[in-house]
């Protein structure tokens, strides 16, 4: 497998991508500094209240992964570890604990120029096994307030008394809030974050729904260099114009049948977070005429559509409707609906060091779309962060083997 790094972008609306991360680091340190509170949060967070509230959400998984792209994770995993934190700990939280134990999160060395101070963490247990003992080491070091969103495990559709548990936290969460940092909810401002974010997920989702289209328009990399704004920043108006402009882009490769990769003949679906240290591990295949044009982490895990009719229940239901939620048996069907949709040819596992929740069940739903659908699998060994658990020469010789093995079954 080539090594070259993919020259360029299919979508130039993908290079603001770049413009908005950095806008919104910065823009954390000045609502901070003009002494508005900044949240600490993670993955699945109740997002469009924070927005709605004044509160500005800093997600360190965000700037972990930041550290990743920029080949600077394992000098902060190494830090945590040295200060006792196990190497088997999920890669965002030793980089996270790596700068707050090492030089600080104003470092004039790292990204941005750091992190601002968080005024209240707030995180969920629906996306990690480890965030909440995470956030309890980041409490210790700053003594500020913390709140812990419950939510049980779903099969779809929801059930009342799961949706009625999950209001029964945003009923507790929204004076814990106020109370804690000194906001006012207002109805009004919610409702108005609601409908952004379901603008945004609308078009989001749409453009995920094109990328079926042979040949796709837009692959893995790219996409995954997208996402940020739909996990940060939805009930804010930023990323609505960002998507609009990526789908009318894509829409019009799919007129002219202009695809990301000029002779595409394999088709393959992505499970669990990207290696973002090596998101050229996407690109590279290109060189075998294959792309990535679906991904588990992309499509189920940010973003969903709300009926605003009713919005509390939509709201709540955006918040349980996600992968990491998921049994494995509704992640199973789900897989076996979609994969036909996308025309996929063979799907990549990603067993995940740092994600175990997201890499539950994989080895079963390979064996299912193996049976029932005949679409062969992949497992790659690795973590989305720390590259000390990735093995290249590996990985190669996987991958070229698993292409192979695909490119003779369609011929």
């Amino acid at each position: 497998m080539s090594t070259q790094s993919k020259k360029g972008r299919s979508l130039n609306s993908s290079y603001q991508a770049g413009t908005i991360l950095k806008e919104y680091w910065e823009r954390a340190k000045r609502h901070q500094a003009e002494g508005r509170p900044v949240a600490w949060v993670s993955g699945n967070v109740p997002i469009e209240l924070f927005w709605a509230m004044g509160i500005f959400p800093v997600y360190p998984e965000n700037y972990s992964a930041v550290l990743a792209s920029a080949q600077r994770a394992q000098e902060f995993c190494e830090e945590a570890e040295q200060k006792g934190f196990s190497y088997d700990l999920c890669s965002y939280s030793r980089i996270n604990l790596g700068i707050i134990l090492g030089k600080g999160i104003n470092d004039p060395g790292l990204p941005f120029g750091g992190l601002p101070r968080p005024d209240i963490l707030v995180t969920t247990r629906i996306p990690c096994l480890i965030q909440v003992k995470w956030w309890e080491a980041v409490r210790e070091f700053f003594h500020c307030p913390m709140f812990v969103v419950d939510a049980t495990m779903v099969d779809l559709p929801i059930r009342e008394d799961q949706r009625q548990h999950y209001l029964g936290q945003m009923r507790e969460l929204i004076p814990y809030m106020e109370k804690s940092v000194g906001v006012r909810f207002r109805e009004d401002d919610f409702l108005q974050a609601l409908k952004l974010s379901d603008e945004a997920a609308a078009l989001w989702l749409e453009l995920l729904d094109v990328r079926a289209a042979v040949p796709s328009p837009v692959g893995s990399r790219e996409m995954c260099g997208n996402v940020f704004p739909l996990v940060s920043m939805l009930g804010s108006p930023t990323p609505i114009p960002f998507f609009r402009n990526l789908l009318d882009e894509a829409k019009e490769c799919v007129k002219e049948k202009k695809g990301a990769v000029e002779n595409e003949k394999i088709r393959l679906g992505w499970d669990n977070i990207p290696m973002w240290f090596n998101l050229k591990f996407f690109s590279d295949v290109e060189d075998h005429n294959v792309i990535f044009t679906y991904e588990t982490y992309l499509r189920y895990v940010w973003g969903g559509r709300m009926d605003l009719r009713d919005p509390w229940t939509a709201f709540a239901d955006k918040h349980l409707d996600v992968w990491l939620n998921y049994s494995i048996n509704q992640r199973i069907r789900t897989l076996l609906s979609d994969i036909p949709k996308f025309k996929l040819d063979g799907f990549v596992f990603h067993q995940n060091h740092s994600c175990k929740r997201f890499a539950m069940g994989q080895k079963d739903a390979a064996v299912a779309i193996r049976e029932k659908l005949g679409v062969p699998s992949l497992f790659i060994n690795s973590d989305m962060a720390d590259p000390r658990a990735f093995s290249e020469a590996q990985c190669r010789i996987q991958t070229d083997t698993f292409i192979e093995m695909l490119e003779a079954k369609k011929s």
